[in-house]
């Protein structure tokens, strides 16, 4: 008899067409398998929809509308105790939910997630987090400090994905909103973490503007954290090393695009806000990289 998992993992898909069975297949798959698997269908032109019928999933259609609604819809529909998050091209080990629903209930923790093997065109490349030293207990502050969560990792308590106010559904945090979701909820209780790697994540070359618009939610984000903790130096300092640390990923890339005055500039907003030698050495980079 196939046991099952009490979890609604929820996926939004947008052209996914050529990864979903693969995705799908891991999720039917599980040592304990989902009670639910809700596929959002946010405005595909392409035959996803068509592919999750197949295979038995709930689909919901609706007009593109972002992976931020997309989720909130499949929060909406969930009717478990726990909930997963697994993007249309990403893919779960075999035991990932039996293991995840496994620690919150020993930890008695809300939310939970892990490191995740990365995958570049079809070739593993490594974990992640693998070039840090990850905490089991993910804070506010750390939060702050660094982001090591991907999305598809997580499995959380349904209420406590509900009462943290679900996903901003704004335009200009698209593929900032699962930070600006870790962030709240990190507020209230901290995130549980594995460095076990249960997740296979897609990971896709992003363009030098997607990833402008990245550092611009992250600037919304902690805006919002910022008036949060007014006259807080401690979390005043963190979010200024924070936005310079995003800027100075956002010099890299223009660097390494071949604009490096407009790196520079980049770079001396980094140094205004929290000056370190990595802005200095990127600077002197930034004058011989051709």
């Amino acid at each position: 008899m196939t046991r099952t998992a009490p979890v609604t993992v929820i996926v939004p898909a947008f052209n996914a067409a050529p990864f979903l069975g693969m995705t799908l297949e891991a999720l039917q798959s599980q040592t304990q398998v989902p009670e639910q698997i809700i596929l959002i269908d946010d405005g595909s032109t392409d035959d996803t929809a068509a592919i999750a019928e197949r295979m038995g999933v709930k689909v919901v259609q609706q007009e593109r509308k972002g992976p931020g609604a997309s989720r909130n819809r499949g929060l909406e529909l969930a009717e478990t105790k726990f909930v997963a998050f697994c993007d249309a091209d990403d893919w779960y080990v075999p035991d990932k939910l039996e293991r995840a629903v496994d620690m919150l209930e020993k930890l008695g923790a809300s939310c939970a997630c892990t490191d995740a093997w990365i995958v570049r065109d079809d070739q593993i490349e490594g974990r992640k987090n693998e070039p840090r030293s990850v905490p089991s207990v993910l804070t506010l502050e750390y939060l702050l400090a660094s982001n090591p969560i991907v999305c598809s990792t997580v499995v959380a308590r349904r209420d406590a994905v509900e009462q943290a106010g679900g996903f901003d559904e704004a335009e200009d945090l698209i593929a900032t909103e699962d930070y600006d979701l870790w962030l709240r909820m990190a507020a209230t209780e901290p995130v549980a973490y594995s460095s076990r790697p249960m997740t296979f994540y897609r990971v896709h070359a992003a363009s030098l503007s997607a990833n402008t618009r990245f550092m611009r939610g992250i600037e919304k984000i902690l805006e919002r954290v910022a008036k949060q903790h007014e006259g807080e130096a401690h979390f005043q300092n963190l979010i200024k090393r924070r936005r310079a640390g995003v800027r100075l990923d956002l010099a890299w890339d223009l660097i390494s695009d071949g604009r490096p005055e407009e790196a520079r500039k980049v770079i001396r907003e980094a140094q205004n806000l929290a000056p370190t030698w990595k802005g200095f050495r990127m600077r002197l980079r930034s004058y011989f990289k051709r």
